[in-house]
């Protein structure tokens, strides 16, 4: 494979990602507080038949955007998280392979003096 068309990760730009996740995580947090106490009173639909019903739409809907929020601030921190563990599974991975290579590299005697040169990492 081609420099081009092999798999490289960078693990600065993941840290990047992870944070930025993360970041936006806790601004749905906080939007979502923001809107539960904006829309917590109901009493301005009254308390007549009609103001109870519409309450009672209100507030049906007005929890389920709440939960809405906060699944999206769950699901930011999780994709923040699960981020960070593909990238230190990605890089165990890497290293498990580099020390094979290294391995089987030592194996060889290369120059005849019965050992190696240090292999693809030194």
């Amino acid at each position: 494979m081609s420099g081009e068309e092999s798999f490289h990760v960078n693990p600065d730009t993941l840290h990047r990602g992870k944070a930025l996740l993360a970041e936006l995580g806790s601004l749905a947090w906080a939007i979502k507080a923001d809107f539960d106490a904006a829309m917590a009173d109901t009493s301005f639909w009254g308390h007549d038949e009609n103001g109870r019903k519409y309450e009672k739409w209100d507030v049906a809907n007005r929890d389920g955007i709440s939960r809405s929020i906060e699944a999206a601030a769950v699901v930011l921190e999780r994709s923040g998280d699960a981020t960070l563990l593909n990238l230190n599974a990605t890089s165990s991975t890497q290293n498990d392979i580099l020390d094979g290579i290294d391995e089987e590299i030592g194996s060889y005697d290369i120059g005849g003096d019965g050992g190696s040169d240090g292999g693809r990492r030194g």
